[in-house]
């Protein structure tokens, strides 16, 4: 069995583990801690998301440096060059960012009325959240960029099990929104001093800071476009809860985001594929240019057939698993399920971008997806109402998809480029008129 084989088996292994965890929780989440605190729990994990851009991108910058070039001493330097980068970012997230996103987060993003101090502590906790999380992420980078795939999925199967167990028995106990965010912020300690045991420290000497102003500058305009690309897919993702809320109220935000949370493990296939992928594609496109380019066509074009029958049978299914998992809206499940299955086609052509350093590119397809999702809500929403914000996902990620194929096969210089296009968006407008004669 090839090595890339192995790996995406290892990773897929803790993946779909956690994956079924994480529909198993839903449901017990909306009966315990009602739909509105799950609209609150909701909140928490659309801000973590973004409070992850405060490093500007560096992580993925750091995990394709260390790919490339997996000499341990050059590792080592790089190392102290990045906790030195991440103490920098403690002291602007402490000192700047965490007063401004208390007073503004309650106010202007999530406003909801009478729980302003309760989404204050939610934000607070989400700010410390990545803090906490920052020494594990540097265990996991470090052995993803050396392909030590095998303890990843260990770490992450063994820390996803912790961690579902605890939100489930949680939201029994407590039937509290504000509670279960602190369980989920206080078992990040212990996740660090697992990730020791399991993927072994870093290098000796690796913790001892290295401060290079220059660097960081060289390296903050080098990824500049990256994090303007992480900022706008985030955003893509996050936007709905924002617009949600403030539109159609914490209610609904809750029947949002729990029909999202189901749909979106479908991303579990994309995810596994995505922290597998990124590695052999920076070293592939140094070592064997010609054969990755070869390669990656074939997997684009199978990639859409494949999500094109995940949407099919996640349709022709969902009477079997609607009430299972307390689907609170069958209609904006499955909009959001189909956008969800071309977002996670494109992650395979989007990877290879980003492995490319072509992050001018992928920050513009993000921004103008960003733009195309808020324009269409505003577009739609007096006619479709709640609904808007699914049939704006969809037309969002099916831009994004054709668009990130277009340019990777166009780099890839591949021939009949129209004629692969049109072929997808043939099957994309099959999967619409299934949908509509179905509900």
């Amino acid at each position: 069995m090839s090595k890339i084989k192995k790996n995406l088996m290892y990773v897929y292994g803790s993946t779909a583990v956690n994956g079924l965890l994480g529909l198993v929780f839903v449901p017990i989440a909306l009966k315990n801690i009602g739909v509105e605190g799950y609209g609150l729990y909701s909140i928490f994990i659309t801000l973590t998301g973004f409070i992850v851009l405060a490093e500007l991108g560096f992580n993925k910058y750091f995990t394709r440096l260390l790919s490339s070039n997996r000499n341990e001493k050059d590792q080592k330097i790089n190392l102290q060059v990045s906790v030195g980068f991440y103490i920098y970012v403690y002291i602007i997230l402490i000192v700047i960012l965490a007063p401004i996103l208390i007073y503004i987060v309650p106010n202007y993003i999530f406003p909801i009325d009478g729980k302003h101090n309760i989404v204050r502590i939610i934000v607070a906790c989400a700010i410390l959240d990545y803090l906490f999380t920052i020494p594990t992420s540097l265990l996991k980078t470090y052995s993803i960029s050396n392909e030590k795939f095998n303890k990843l999925s260990r770490f992450n199967l063994s820390t996803g099990l912790w961690r579902y167990s605890l939100l489930i028995i949680t939201s029994i106990l407590f039937k509290s929104a504000v509670i279960l965010v602190i369980v989920i912020l206080l078992r990040r300690i212990i996740e660090f001093f697992y990730g020791l045991k399991v993927f072994g420290n870093l290098p000796s000497g690796s913790w001892k800071p290295v401060f290079k102003k220059g660097l960081y500058r060289k390296i903050l305009r080098d990824s500049i476009y990256l994090s303007v690309s992480q900022l706008f897919q985030m955003s893509v993702t996050a936007v709905g809860s924002v617009l949600v809320n403030r539109y159609f109220g914490v209610h609904s935000l809750g029947i949002y985001r729990s029909s999202f949370d189901i749909a979106n493990k479908v991303w579990f296939i994309s995810n596994g594929l995505g922290v597998v992928i990124f590695p052999k594609f920076s070293k592939m496109l140094n070592d064997n240019k010609e054969n990755l380019s070869l390669r990656l066509s074939k997997y684009l074009n199978l990639s859409w057939i494949i999500y094109s029958i995940v949407f099919l049978l996640g349709l022709l299914t969902v009477p079997f698993y609607n009430n299972l998992l307390d689907i609170k809206s069958k209609e904006m499940f499955l909009l959001l399920l189909l956008g969800v299955c071309y977002n996670a086609h494109s992650n395979l052509g989007f990877e290879y971008l980003q492995a490319l350093g072509k992050f001018k590119t992928v920050a513009s397809i993000n921004i103008i997806s960003f733009l195309v999702i808020v324009l269409s809500f505003f577009i739609l929403s007096e006619e479709h109402g709640f609904l808007s914000i699914g049939y704006s996902w969809i037309i969002s990620q099916i831009f994004y998809s054709v668009i990130t194929d277009l340019l990777v096969i166009w780099n890839l210089k591949v021939r009949a480029k129209l004629l692969n296009i049109f072929i997808k968006l043939g099957l994309f407008l099959i999967a619409i008129l299934i949908y509509t004669l179905y509900i």
